[in-house]
């Protein structure tokens, strides 16, 4: 005798198998979906940082340039050409066009301010808001008087953006002045 077989039973899943199944794929999609948001997240931090990079290499060529040409160099300060020692916020010169020139940290609106966000020259902004200046320090050599100067400029520049890259930058300018 035959048994009869229900066909019902031997066309779907059960409960348990499509239960299985979802489970499995939403683990893959949600494994996968964090990668994406990873190497996004990845990919925008590495783009800021470029970008910073980017602005404060010009920044600081910017300054280091005009400063090797200097032909008088003062504290911007108190005037004087025969600084010693000086470490400010900013730092004033003649440049080789004979016209004086000062960086310094400033405001929006190019006023130094030893506090303010802004990378100013000559009264006016060099910088993008996509910056901040977070600390900006002209070293000057010992004495002006009897050797070439060598300024050092230390740059300490935070970006606006969502991860807030750092990055400090120095560099030391041997000028062609000499006394």
């Amino acid at each position: 005798m035959k048994c009869a077989h229900n066909k019902l039973q031997d066309n779907g899943f059960t409960l348990l198998e499509v239960l299985v199944a979802l489970g499995i794929f939403f683990l893959v999609i949600s494994v996968t979906i964090g990668i994406f948001v990873g190497s996004s997240r990845s990919q925008k931090k590495t783009i800021e940082l470029y970008d910073t990079q980017r602005e404060a290499s010009y920044l600081m060529e910017t300054v280091s340039r005009e400063l090797r040409m200097a032909t008088a160099i003062s504290d911007g300060t108190d005037g004087n050409d025969d600084q010693q020692n000086n470490n400010d916020s900013e730092i004033e010169f003649t440049n080789y066009d004979n016209i004086l020139i000062k960086y310094c940290r400033a405001n929006s609106t190019g006023v130094c301010n030893s506090s303010g966000a802004y990378f100013a020259r000559g009264g006016e902004v060099i910088n993008s808001s996509d910056i901040e200046i977070k600390d900006l320090t002209f070293y000057t050599s010992k004495d002006f008087n009897s050797t070439q100067p060598v300024i050092t400029v230390v740059m300490k520049i935070e970006s606006t953006g969502s991860y807030g890259t750092e990055i400090i930058l120095q560099n030391s300018i041997a000028t062609r002045l000499y006394k």
